[in-house]
């Protein structure tokens, strides 16, 4: 005789694809959220790494599906020059001609952006405008303590995972550059991206974050990006800090690559936003992990007024 056993539990979510007007062309992006909690919620802009793309963070690692169980809207844009962006199909010819030209000029041109994303999230019917953070993985990760200093007096909190600070290191150490890889091999910066990283590497202005917030996760063996970077930024912030040392944090995480980020940047980050951002949900028992099949998921696209169609 068949047995039917109920599900252990039943989460909706709604994801809907958007395209937010910027100052230098429509910004693509991803609105995801719990569907059965209602608003208004705190909302998250969640950065991706370079070569990824919006749908990349939503759910590996699963951090904004265990934000939105949390009640937290998570908004994931696609970076210059990636996923639906217009230039998107040349990147990896982009990126073999140079790694440091590029990433530097998606950080920089996705900061140029944030107030248009902020803007547009502020006025969500579902969003509560005064409660906002910004969090980034990798090249995100640099891009969202750019942001950061920019918008702090709009935000809540600012996560930082595998990438903050110290662009130069970055590239000179990276394992990312080498034959076979990405360019130049011989690891040189050209003048117009020297004077982009002394206008946007955080590491120059570490007196513009406090009282911010600010978390910054690094894997102790990631060779893309070595955490001597989060180290060094860290020292700079400290003296700036001294008012409220509990506002800033630094985690190394033992044995941990720099990409996928595992479940204890996940946890650090999730509770780091949590805590900053007064969520009104507990976590769920298993701490966001669905035990019984993939979550129900509604896509849907919506072009309101003054915004084009994702085709």
């Amino acid at each position: 005789m068949e047995t039917h056993e109920a599900p252990l539990e039943r989460r909706v979510y709604e994801l809907t694809s958007w395209r937010v007007p910027g100052p230098f062309e429509p910004i693509p992006c991803l609105l995801f959220r719990r569907a059965d909690l209602t608003g208004p919620l705190p909302a998250v802009v969640s950065y991706h790494g370079v070569t990824q793309g919006k749908e990349t963070c939503l759910d590996m690692p699963p951090i904004a599906r265990r934000l939105a169980d949390r009640g937290v809207a998570v908004l994931l844009p696609d970076a210059p020059g990636h996923g639906d962006r217009p230039s998107a199909a040349t990147l990896t010819d982009r990126l073999r001609m140079s790694l440091p030209h590029e990433f530097c000029a998606a950080i920089e041109q996705s900061a140029a952006e944030a107030p248009a994303l902020f803007d547009w999230l502020a006025v969500r019917p579902e969003v509560a405008a005064d409660r906002l953070a910004v969090l980034g993985i990798s090249m995100g990760g640099f891009t969202a303590a750019v942001v950061a200093a920019r918008l702090r007096d709009r935000l809540r909190a600012a996560v930082c995972i595998a990438g903050a600070a110290d662009l130069p290191t970055c590239m000179c150490e990276t394992d990312a550059i080498g034959p076979g890889r990405w360019g130049p091999i011989d690891r040189s910066i050209d003048p117009e991206t020297q004077a982009r990283i002394a206008r946007i590497d955080p590491l120059g202005y570490p007196d513009r974050f406090f009282p911010l917030p600010l978390l910054l996760v690094h894997g102790e063996r990631d060779t893309w990006n070595p955490p001597v970077t989060s180290e060094r930024f860290a020292a700079a912030l400290r003296p700036y800090y001294a008012p409220a040392p509990d506002a800033l944090r630094l985690v190394i995480i033992p044995g941990a690559p720099h990409w996928p980020p595992g479940p204890a940047a996940v946890r650090e980050a999730v509770e780091w936003l949590s805590r900053a951002l007064a969520v009104e949900h507990p976590a769920q028992p298993d701490d966001g992990e669905v035990r019984a099949g993939y979550p129900d998921r509604h896509l849907s696209e919506q072009t309101p007024e003054g915004m084009t169609s994702k085709e």
